[in-house]
Order: C-alpha cells, then sequence, then structure tokens
C-alpha cells in the first residue's frame, strides 16, 4: 500500500508554464504540454523513476499520463495512470481517468468516467459497478493538480478538493507552511511549502516552484515521525505551441 500513496502523490506534480512561454489566448488551457521525470525515493535509498507527459488532443482535449518503474528488483511494483479532460470556461472538466496497477500480487486495472450528461460518475470495473453523483468541482486523481496549482496561482488559501477513486469520493485538504528556497536539478527556486495530512496520521509535504505557475518540484511523506518515501523533480522539458 505504500507505493500506492507515493505515487498517488507523485502523480500530482503537474508542469507550468516556463519563463518566455506566451500563451495563446485569455481561454486557452493555461499549462504547457511537457515531459517531466522525477526520482521515487524509499527510506533513503533511490528506488526508480516516475515520467508524467502532458499534452493536448487533436479534438482539442487534454490527455496526462504517469508511469512509474522501479530500479530494485525486490520492489515489484508498476504504474499506469491516465487521464482524459476538457478545459472550458477555465473549468476543468475530467473525463475518463484509467489505471493499471501492480504492487507485488495484487493487480489493479479499470476507468472512472466522468459522464456530464446523466451527471453519474461510473467505476464500470469495480465488483459493484460503482456509480455516484456528479457535481461541479469534482476531480480525478490526476487532475485534482490542477486544480491545487490553478488555487494557488489565484491567491486562495483554502485548498480542499473532492476526487473521485476507483469506488470512492475522498476530501483531499492542503495547509499552506509558508516559503522556501530549494536547490534543484533545475535551478534555485522560490517555493511555496505544502502540507497534507491523511486520516491515519501521515504527512505529506510538498513544494511548488512560484515563478514556474506552482509546478511541484518536491515532496517527502513521514509517518510515525520518520520519513519513508521522496521525490524531486529530475528535468522538465515542455513543448512550446506554435
Amino acid at each position: 500500500m505504500f507505493f500506492t500513496t507515493l505515487v498517488a502523490i507523485l502523480i500530482w506534480m503537474m508542469s507550468p508554464t516556463v519563463k518566455g512561454f506566451v500563451r495563446e489566448d485569455l481561454n486557452a488551457f493555461p499549462l504547457s504540454e511537457y515531459e517531466a521525470h522525477y526520482t521515487v525515493n524509499w527510506l533513503g535509498l533511490y528506488a526508480g523513476e516516475s515520467v508524467h507527459k502532458l499534452h493536448r488532443q487533436k479534438n482539442g482535449h487534454y490527455h496526462f499520463e504517469a508511469r512509474t518503474e522501479p530500479n530494485l528488483q525486490f520492489l515489484p511494483y508498476h504504474y499506469m495512470e491516465s487521464s482524459d479532460f476538457a478545459w472550458q470556461a477555465g473549468e476543468i472538466l475530467p473525463q475518463n481517468y484509467f489505471y493499471n496497477i501492480q504492487e507485488g500480487t495484487r493487480r489493479k486495472k479499470g476507468n472512472v468516467l466522468f459522464d456530464y450528461q446523466s451527471h453519474k460518475i461510473r467505476s464500470p470495473q469495480t465488483k459493484e459497478h460503482w456509480e455516484t453523483k456528479l457535481t461541479v468541482g469534482i476531480q480525478d486523481k490526476l487532475t485534482q493538480t490542477l486544480s491545487l496549482r490553478q488555487a494557488l496561482l489565484k491567491g486562495d488559501t483554502t485548498l480542499n478538493f473532492i476526487v473521485a477513486e476507483q469506488d470512492k469520493l475522498k476530501n483531499y485538504n492542503f495547509v499552506i507552511l509558508g516559503e522556501e528556497r530549494l536547490n534543484t536539478k533545475i535551478g534555485v527556486l522560490e517555493t511555496v511549502k505544502l502540507e497534507h495530512i491523511s486520516r491515519k496520521g501521515h504527512r505529506t509535504t510538498m513544494w511548488f516552484a512560484k515563478k514556474l505557475d506552482y509546478l511541484p518540484v518536491k515532496m517527502a511523506q513521514t509517518r510515525h515521525g520518520k520519513q519513508v518515501a521522496g521525490g524531486e523533480i529530475l528535468s522538465f522539458t515542455p513543448k512550446q505551441r506554435p
């Protein structure tokens, strides 16, 4: 279960525009297409990398995916998650969240579908074919990151989000701890430091680069007072729009 939590945090790391990038218009999606690489650390060991890609599709919607693989043979895990979503009138509308997760002998694979005509969220691969009401603002596990970053860009201090997971709705709450300067692989960055505390009391701390539209560049997770997991950005390559 540890790597489920770790990757759920790492996939929050969505990328912003970079210096010199010019947005097409006020209605354009405010994030550039990109590919980013992050480290995955476990108990102080380098355990693998997570690769994230965001791109615009031919129909004008967007696709984001995150893939995490281990570099240690005794860690039998594999994560592939993706989200297709639309950007309309300044709102993120998730459409299809896909997951394919392996943790040892356990495997989970399926979709969470957002049906705006019937106002329903469905997860047809679950045993009971989970379904719930779709209301404004509900995100999936990937698009939640975008909502968090946009709230920071607007200067919001109340950072609470509802996320549709495989067979339930969950609340994600964040608290701003302050500011900190970090030396990263992509340069020295002034960051805002946030914290999320799970229902079990596990603390996850994240750092968001201010000059990069709050790009997350580092995370650390603590359990019972001991840091058990972490991740830092290795590279960020945006794709300029023509």
